[in-house]
């Protein structure tokens, strides 16, 4: 007897931005599942360089560079690039990073990373750092316009002085964008909801009335990567019912796994 993938026929939505959906949508085609991409963010340059240009004049001022996201280190890199700075510049800093994706992308500019923790959260960075001596270390944190401030006020309480300037931004795209699923969705036709940040689940909601949003998710898994995605649905008035163990997509498709497996003994 021929046993099914865990995730078979299962509709799961994905509304990470599309430039980052695709490696999701593979991940749940290989267990069965079928994505439904329905972007809710959209990830932009920032509307200005000039904060982050200035900081690249102090550069050599720099201690070292966190990193919390891909699109930071992408970001980061490509204004590097478009401003004629080698990247061997970094070398001899400190890097942090976190989670596996975003260390990755950092070694594939040929950088080091010398601190990241167990657990995928800037929070568990900041905790990382505080058993270090910070005192007079200066950091640059290139970061999103929507990003936590729990890191660099860490950092600061331990003596560090911090830099975060926005090289991304998160915006809403055209509520078109989810014109496609939006009958699925209401129609209950999805069997789970993903994600990956607090923003891709507020700009979710905000498409929908009120009681739309709470008759679709009524009958939909809702899941999230970790807690800040999970602290944002619950802000909402609504309760999870999976949460990945780590900060990635793998780990959230091992976490729909499992829950599908339990479910259908």
């Amino acid at each position: 007897m021929t046993t099914l993938p865990a995730l078979a026929g299962k509709k799961i939505l994905i509304t990470r931005a599309a430039s980052q959906a695709e490696d999701f949508a593979e991940l749940v085609r290989r267990e069965g599942g079928i994505p439904v991409i329905a972007p809710t963010i959209e990830i932009l340059p920032p509307v200005s360089w000039d904060a982050f240009d200035k900081a690249l004049e102090g550069l050599y001022l720099y201690n070292g560079v966190l990193f919390t996201s891909t699109n930071a280190v992408r970001f980061f890199a490509a204004r590097l690039n478009e401003c004629g700075i080698p990247v061997t510049e970094l070398k001899q800093k400190i890097i942090c990073a976190v989670g596996t994706r975003t260390r990755e992308e950092i070694e594939s500019l040929g950088l080091h990373v010398t601190t990241m923790p167990e657990k995928f959260t800037a929070s568990d960075l900041a905790s990382a750092l505080s058993g270090q001596d910070l005192q007079g270390q200066a950091f640059l944190f290139p970061r999103g316009n929507l990003g936590s401030t729990i890191l660099s006020d860490t950092l600061k309480q331990l003596g560090a002085s911090v830099d975060a300037v926005t090289v991304y931004r998160t915006e809403k795209p055209d509520p078109q964008a989810l014109e496609h699923c939006r009958a699925m969705l209401l129609a209950g036709d999805i069997d789970a909801a993903t994600f990956t940040s607090p923003s891709t689940f507020e700009n979710f909601i905000s498409f929908f009335r009120p009681e739309e949003a709470r008759d679709i998710l009524a009958d939909t898994l809702i899941v999230s990567i970790g807690p800040a995605t999970t602290r944002a649905i619950e802000a909402a008035g609504f309760q999870i019912d999976i949460q990945s163990r780590q900060s990635t997509t793998e780990s959230l498709v091992e976490a729909l796994i499992h829950h599908f497996n339990q479910t259908s003994q």
